[in-house]
């Protein structure tokens, strides 16, 4: 007998809820949140923000706290202030390409945003299956957990798997978790104290 847990899922029905997340993020001018990541490289905080369309800074919490990073669209670099007070202290300017400025899983500054994370995400749905668990909470929080795996032998960036937990409400993403090929888990993130279209202070991606 399949365990319960296998029973609960099922093939998507009506709309895609991946499609419907990444809609709903596109139509934003901009977000922030915390974002906790575990994997191989252990923990890291960081207070996010995203502009559109494609600002981004980052405000270190962990490991290197006090740390500021900020990604210009318009330029295509990164400034870094590794020791913080942006704006009265000169910054690093580097790509995002940059070692120094990708996180311990690899990831880019400058492809760090949810928008990029829901396309990958698709990217797996093309070649595998999308499947929904009945519905769930998540720190108090109504959600829809969604399973995307991809068919034997393929993956999007050494990821096989997503496990979403969409906010039922603004379908936005409250916890990730991708795994790899042999089904390990490679990462797991959560997106706490998500505001959307928030006010930015005038220098906050330009001090």
């Amino acid at each position: 007998m399949l365990p319960l847990l296998l029973l609960a899922l099922s093939d998507v029905p009506g709309p895609d809820p991946v499609a419907e997340a990444l809609a709903r993020i596109d139509s934003l001018s901009g977000y922030r949140l915390t974002l906790r990541s575990q994997g191989s490289g252990g923990e890291e905080i960081i207070h996010y923000s995203y502009r559109r369309p494609g600002d981004v800074r980052m405000d270190m919490e962990s490991p290197y706290r006090g740390a500021v990073l900020i990604y210009r669209h318009d330029t295509g670099k990164v400034q870094l202030w590794p020791f913080g007070s942006p704006g009265r202290r000169p910054a690093l300017s580097l790509r995002p390409t940059n070692r120094m400025v990708r996180s311990s899983q690899g990831h880019r500054v400058d492809q760090s945003d949810v928008g990029t994370l829901l396309r990958n995400v698709q990217r797996l749905q093309q070649h595998g299956s999308t499947r929904r668990l009945e519905p769930a909470t998540h720190e108090g929080r109504p959600v829809q957990h969604v399973v995307v795996e991809a068919e034997p032998g393929r993956a999007v960036h050494e990821v096989a798997r997503y496990d979403l937990w969409l906010d039922d409400e603004t379908l936005s993403p409250l916890r990730v978790a991708s795994y790899d090929r042999q089904g390990q888990r490679m990462e797991s993130v959560l997106l706490e104290d998500v505001q959307l279209d928030p006010d930015f202070p005038a220098d906050h991606f330009d001090p």
